[in-house]
């Protein structure tokens, strides 16, 4: 008789379990599951749908600090394998460069007569279900001439997929 009893106890508290479980996978299978918190809006997408911005990852913001190290040690194969093929550069004086275009202006345009410094970098994400982040970095940069020194912000944002720069954006202000 004391078989019996375990014997159902068991099978009572196994079957209680099961269903348990069952229904916390019902109810993620069909509640949707909210990503985590959003803000802002933008309608910079391939939809032209309007999203919010969430939260990016520290993976893409690496990226751009693995960029940033490969073009301060001039290590121009390694800047083009950071970037995609199709890769447009869009610079604060307006020009729009392609990818060879613009590995040719930054390799030649390597005088060392402005000192950049990396201040900050964080990454948003349009939708984070479909991969692509957007990451913000600040530099600020001194460049010397003759007689006087002109101190700039740089602004760059940088829409990274897969590890690669797909788009570059450069924007500064000259700092008094």
């Amino acid at each position: 008789m004391k078989k019996i009893k375990l014997i159902f106890t068991i099978a009572i508290l196994t079957a209680f379990v099961y269903s348990c479980n069952n229904s916390a996978v019902q109810r993620m299978m069909e509640e949707p599951v909210e990503p985590e918190r959003s803000v802002g809006f933008t309608n910079w997408s391939d939809d032209g749908e309007e999203y919010k911005f969430h939260l990016g990852t520290d993976a893409a913001v690496q990226v751009v600090r693995d960029l940033d190290e490969v073009w301060t040690n001039q290590d121009w194969e390694g800047v083009r394998e950071m970037l995609a093929d199709t890769a447009k550069f869009y610079w604060r004086n307006g020009s729009v460069l392609s990818v060879d275009e613009f590995m040719n202006q930054i390799s030649s345009d390597s005088t060392g007569a402005a000192t950049w410094k990396f201040k900050s970098a964080f990454s948003v994400d349009l939708d984070p279900t479909r991969g692509g982040e957007l990451v913000h970095a600040d530099f600020s940069v001194s460049t010397k001439t003759d007689s006087t020194t002109v101190n700039r912000d740089v602004l760059e944002r940088y829409y990274i997929i897969d590890g690669k720069v797909v788009a570059w954006y450069q924007y500064s202000l000259d700092v008094k």
